[in-house]
């Protein structure tokens, strides 16, 4: 499969932003700024292609850990909240392909040089890139570029050498001060996104299906980690989804392509505030609208991840026969057999499931329930006995 993934990266950023809005204030475009801002200083230290790439992944990403935000509780102080998203972060990152060239660089991204950090690294132990990103992450939390004038952005230089030899190495301030200069400040977000997804890095190659799984592993942790009731959600829809593809005897390719759709049918639930994913009673009306605007939010990063049949497959799963679903209200005729499919697949996994207002309901009850809906013409009844048949 040819793909670029830090183009993917780039447009999953936002809901990773999002999922760090609800837990701590960011600026607007948080990820998108520390990777352009890791790229420049990369550009500083001449890397190569593929360790730009490897770069630019890793400060897209470099907080990943956010998504499990839930399990640290707000009982944690500053350094052991910091400790505790980085290794979540880091474990995230061993999914990836390329991980051996990239290890420990999400895990020490909150070091300071002088050993006072969370994991009490000196210099000489952090990798370059987590020093570049956490010098970039610090200028993005601690000042607005929107309202930045030339002054300030001398007084955040400033800043920034004060810090030297205690937050920050000599070369990193220097690669950040002959690369972000003020012009580069005060580009605006529109230039800036170009930039990053018009640069020479982003390269599309063809990625052996093994090392798209890891990916796909990758995301749906990601998104599963947002709430402790849907932690495999994603990874069994597009389980199921995938053992569905072969009953229907379609090729290799298009079961991987079903099983990417899978697992990031939810991914616009990275959104959504976590008090509504974790509401243990039912949801009010005004409530449940907002929950239906993540379908919106998958197809809207998924439209930019540029991923052709996918980004409908996964987006429309709560779109109903009857034009009664969300969030486009599409009928029958506007659905294709693998939109109704993961439509399918969504439903008998969430019925299969616990949730905080349910317990997990038994195979034969959920197929009544999926049939009831069928009859109502709401999905296919044709999938429905075909699940009951293989599950």
């Amino acid at each position: 499969m040819k793909i670029c993934f830090n183009h993917l990266l780039l447009a999953f950023s936002y809901a990773l932003d999002c999922v760090e809005q609800d837990c701590c204030y960011v600026s607007h475009f948080h990820g998108k700024r520390i990777a352009y801002f890791s790229m420049k200083m990369g550009e500083y230290f001449q890397l190569n292609q593929e360790a730009m790439n490897h770069l630019i992944a890793c400060a897209i990403l470099h907080d990943n850990g956010m998504s499990e935000y839930y399990k640290y509780g707000e009982h944690l102080d500053v350094d052991e909240f910091l400790k505790a998203h980085c290794i979540a972060g880091e474990r995230n990152m061993s999914y990836l392909p390329f991980y051996h060239h990239i290890e420990d660089v999400v895990l020490y991204h909150h070091e300071r040089v002088d050993g006072k950090g969370p994991f009490h690294k000196v210099e000489k132990d952090i990798p370059l890139y987590s020093q570049i990103i956490h010098l970039a992450d610090w200028v993005d939390i601690h000042y607005s570029f929107k309202k930045m004038d030339p002054i300030g952005y001398q007084k955040m230089l400033n800043d920034i050498k004060e810090l030297e030899g205690i937050h920050f190495s000599q070369e990193v301030i220097q690669a950040f001060i002959s690369t972000i200069t003020f012009e580069v400040i005060e580009q605006d977000l529109y230039a800036l996104n170009y930039e990053l997804k018009n640069n020479e890095y982003l390269t599309y190659r063809e990625i052996p299906h093994s090392q798209v799984l890891s990916i796909c592993q990758l995301f749906a942790h990601i998104i599963d980690s947002k709430s402790p009731h849907t932690k495999s959600h994603s990874i069994g829809v597009a389980t199921l989804a995938s053992q569905m593809a072969i009953y229907y005897h379609n090729d290799q390719d298009k079961v991987l392509q079903l099983f990417i759709a899978g697992v990031l049918h939810d991914v616009g639930k990275l959104v959504i505030d976590r008090d509504i994913l974790e509401k243990p009673a039912q949801l009010t009306d005004r409530e449940y609208t907002y929950m239906q605007t993540h379908a919106y939010y998958t197809y809207r990063i998924l439209t930019d991840m540029d991923l052709g049949d996918i980004v409908h497959w996964a987006s429309f799963h709560h779109e109903k026969l009857d034009g009664s679903g969300y969030p486009f209200g599409k009928v029958g005729d506007e659905l294709d057999f693998n939109d109704r499919l993961l439509a399918c697949c969504d439903i008998y996994q969430a019925l299969t499931e616990d949730r905080p207002y349910k317990k997990a309901l038994s195979h034969q009850e959920s197929i009544k329930i999926m049939r009831e809906m069928a009859h109502q013409n709401k999905i296919d009844s044709q999938i429905v006995e075909d699940i009951n048949r293989i599950f």
